[in-house]
């Protein structure tokens, strides 16, 4: 899949991904993240660590090939509150 002969990491674990701004709008009526914006953080992030695997959008574009997330699951181990998050 990569056109690489060395076998070093892409990226080292855990992946950071970059700074993502959480959008006002996003915020529930109890001031934390709604929990369907987090599905969308996850997915701006995965979509960073295709780019970093060579699998992006030129890669789809050249080869005609791609991955679909057919199922997602969620722990949600702390609460992300307006006091925590910064927003736009």
């Amino acid at each position: 899949m990569l056109d690489r002969v060395d076998f070093e990491p892409v990226f080292f674990a855990p992946f950071v991904s970059s700074v993502m701004r959480v959008e006002q709008a996003w915020i529930d009526y109890n001031g934390h993240l709604n929990m369907a914006y987090h599905n969308v953080l996850f997915d701006r992030a995965v979509d960073e660590v295709v780019e970093l695997l060579g699998c992006g959008a030129d890669y789809v574009k050249t080869r005609r090939h791609s991955c679909f997330t057919a199922e997602v699951h969620v722990h949600y181990l702390r609460r992300a509150c307006m006091s925590a998050i910064r927003c736009e």
